[in-house]
């Protein structure tokens, strides 16, 4: 049986799901309990619920990511016996890269096909494949489970799940595509019965497959759709009269907050506007952005370079005498290092030279890969370090500020533009992360090509935006505060 629970931004689905959690542990049973997350913040957050309840969070009472329990819990015990497919650990590599310069999307197609060919020979799967590896252990109909043997082994691997799994709390549903959502389907029908919660609303990376998987289980008996909750605890009203503009019909959310919101904007001609979104960088305000531009990078605090297992097996072999793991974080740091201050050609040569590794043509594709993966993620030139607007999901903050560009503020505007697509879903994010205040910041110089000044304050006016205050108490730095 699998229960679905829809609930809006700020409704307190990650606190509620820690208390059905609760509720249900029963200290005596031998079975665990699963609390399943998108993100690792997430898991943090439900953890911590769970251990404020009990001084300590229970042995059968485990909490992870979809991707940890799909290998743990699915591909590494049973795809051998399901499939005849051997994974004993999993990559994040890049599987192609753009070296030599000037290759095609059919032949980047064609290296990942390789790279995750290469890898699973060698026992290892890509976290890519994840979704893909766990569905075909757990459905029956799959394609090539065409015998009645084969089908039996799934049939079996749903009893032993039955055996040793009491419940599974799935968070975040939204973010999973088709096939994970087919996956998680095939385990509530058939072994054991799963409590998930999505909002569609905040559906970023797969805006479409929990709409249409909800849809295409309308009259499923196994499938029970709960009344949405409409309601928000964190985001004010005055923000969700915006916000509701987004919601689909019958989505709309009305706010528990006892604080009144606020909505305003600065522009960058204003000589506070450095000031403003300085200040909130530095004491931790959620400051986002649709992708990295202009003056505005979004790299991830603490990346490093991920290497090809392959790689990871010629650089281990270099330090026998020290931890495998040790070994390769010490070298991931060194080769961040050097790509932070040389080209990638230049830093690749240079890592090889320093461990006394031989030029080989393979190898350097291989760095080639981790070495973009990488570089992708960091900007040094930019003005402002600050995060996209994906990153930000599941997080809330007093004062939020969104840079505006053109995409974000046509869609703001809803300006002859797709609805509930990804962008759409984008600003419905963006627009709900705030517990008192939502800043626009209005930079000329991402918006100054498309659009006036003045149309662009007119427009943020007529749907509710107010001129910033740099004097308020929520934008007052601490010397200002002093005198």
């Amino acid at each position: 049986m699998i229960e679905v629970q829809i609930a809006g931004a700020g409704a307190g689905k990650t606190y509620g799901l820690a208390e059905k959690i609760i509720a249900h542990y029963d200290p005596t049973s031998h079975k665990k309990i699963f609390a399943i997350t998108y993100t690792n913040n997430a898991a943090k957050n439900i953890s911590q619920a769970i251990i404020n309840r009990f001084g300590s969070l229970p042995e059968n009472i485990v909490v992870c990511t979809v991707h940890a329990f799909l290998l743990n819990e699915i591909i590494y015990p049973y795809s051998p016996f399901v499939l005849n497919e051997m994974h004993t650990t999993s990559s994040r590599c890049k599987t192609f890269s753009n070296f030599p310069p000037g290759k095609t999307e059919e032949q980047k197609k064609r290296e990942t096909a390789s790279t995750i060919s290469r890898l699973k020979k060698k026992g290892v799967i890509h976290v890519d494949e994840t979704y893909a590896a766990a569905w075909r252990v757990v459905d029956q109909n799959y394609s090539k489970h065409s015998s009645q043997k084969k089908k039996s082994k799934v049939r079996k691997v749903h009893k032993i799940l039955s055996s040793a799994i009491d419940k599974i709390f799935l968070d975040e549903a939204q973010d999973l595509d088709e096939i994970a959502l087919r996956a998680f389907q095939q385990i509530g029908e058939n072994s054991v019965d799963i409590y998930m919660v999505g909002d569609p609303k905040q559906a970023i990376d797969y805006p479409k497959s929990f709409k249409v998987w909800l849809a295409a289980n309308k009259a499923n008996e196994k499938v029970k759709v709960l009344p949405n909750i409409t309601t928000s605890r964190r985001v004010p009203q005055r923000i969700l009269d915006l916000s509701n503009n987004f919601c689909p019909k019958g989505q709309a959310q009305t706010s528990l907050s006892e604080v009144e919101g606020r909505l305003t904007y600065i522009c960058s001609e204003d000589e506070h506007y450095d000031q403003v979104l300085c200040h909130h960088i530095k004491n931790g305000s959620l400051v986002s952005i649709f992708r990295k531009e202009g003056n505005y990078s979004t790299k991830k605090a603490g990346s490093l370079p991920e290497f090809d297992p392959e790689v990871e097996e010629a650089l281990t072999v270099k330090f026998p005498e020290y931890e495998e793991g040790v070994v390769i974080y010490s070298l991931q740091r060194y080769f961040a290092t050097l790509l932070t201050n040389n080209d990638n050609n230049t830093s690749i040569r240079l890592f090889l030279n320093k461990l006394e590794i031989p030029y080989e043509k393979e190898l350097f594709k291989k760095l080639c890969r981790s070495a973009e993966q990488y570089s992708s993620s960091k900007d040094n030139s930019a003005k402002y370090a600050i995060s996209s607007i994906q990153i930000t999901k599941g997080l809330e903050s007093e004062v939020c500020v969104l840079i505006l560009t053109p995409p974000i503020f046509k869609y703001l505007m809803q300006d002859e533009v797709e609805k509930f697509n990804k962008t759409w879903n984008m600003v419905y994010v963006a627009l709900t992360r705030a517990e008192s205040e939502l800043v626009i910041a209005v930079d000329m110089d991402l918006l100054g090509k498309k659009y006036k000044h003045e149309d662009i304050v007119n427009s943020l006016k007529s749907i509710g935006f107010e001129e910033l205050d740099p004097n308020h108490p929520n934008h007052k730095t601490e010397e200002k505060s002093d005198g």
